[in-house]
């Protein structure tokens, strides 16, 4: 079970920090569905037939097999719709940018907590109260079927896993690690849409993907160019490795320096923000 709880939890802990920080406001008119990101369309597509498919088995009286299906779930909100997600809650300059993925997953932890309500119903209970000003989740109504099934959005994105599945093996077996850049990746199939496309070229971290291949190639070259960046993405690692042993929050800013070598092109750096870590030596 802690593979369902966990995750869960995670995501629900996730959600409530950012729209602490966003101040987020459930209230607020709904960007239509039409016009939010293909993430937040596919999210919702899953969530609709995910209401179907409990709905139905439990107007049938089979539920063994419903928590099951939730957990399915909420493995693809964790590791797919989340961590692909990250960026786009973080506060830009207009409302409108973040308000979409806020909306999508306050709806869809709102709904889920309704969902497995008959299963486990005091974690549902905790997350439903706090998600909706205290009322309780078992004594609101149970979700109603939701009109943003989209087959054709869960098919490419379908498709788009598999791609990566398929380029992150290929990286595997040539030993390159995914922070490093490449150049491109050949993968079979048809070409995706720009708007998933763009989800594998950065699954992948590649600058560009060519659908039609007989099977999954790599350009293993490394340019300069690409291995600069490869390490400034290990930098980034670092330092957000070292932020979570010092326990910073998500909100918290530090002021971060490096020390070139003699050889770096790149003089010395730093780059100040509102709050500090300890000083530079």
């Amino acid at each position: 079970m802690q593979q369902f709880f966990i995750p869960l939890w995670n995501c629900y802990s996730f959600f409530v920090t950012y729209a602490r920080l966003d101040n987020f406001d459930p209230s607020t008119p709904q960007v239509p569905v039409a016009e939010r990101h293909v993430l937040d369309r596919w999210l919702l597509s899953r969530l609709s037939g995910l209401v179907d498919s409990v709905t139905t088995g439990l107007d049938a009286t089979t539920p063994t097999s419903l928590p099951r299906k939730i957990q399915r779930f909420v493995d693809e909100l964790s590791n797919w719709y989340v961590r692909r997600s990250r960026r786009r809650f973080w506060k830009s300059q207009s409302d409108r940018d973040n308000w979409p993925p806020n909306q999508t997953l306050f709806e869809t932890l709102s709904t889920v907590s309704r969902l497995m309500a008959p299963f486990v119903p005091f974690l549902a209970e905790a997350m439903y109260r706090n998600l909706s000003d205290g009322r309780s989740v078992h004594l609101s109504n149970f979700p109603d079927a939701m009109p943003w099934h989209d087959p054709k959005v869960e098919a490419n994105m379908a498709l788009a896993r598999q791609a990566v599945e398929a380029g992150l093996a290929a990286r595997d077996a040539v030993r390159i690690r995914v922070r490093q850049p490449l150049a491109s990746v050949a993968l079979p199939g048809e070409p995706l849409p720009e708007d998933i496309a763009v989800i594998v070229r950065e699954e992948l971290n590649v600058k560009q993907v060519v659908f039609g291949a007989p099977e999954v190639k790599l350009d293993t070259e490394i340019t300069e160019e690409l291995r600069l960046e490869g390490l400034a993405r290990e930098v980034v690692r670092l330092i957000q490795d070292r932020r979570k042993k010092m326990g910073l929050n998500v909100e918290d800013r530090i002021h971060t320096c490096f020390e070139a070598t003699a050889c770096s092109a790149a003089p010395s750096r730093s780059m100040p923000t509102t709050s500090r870590t300890r000083p530079c030596p």
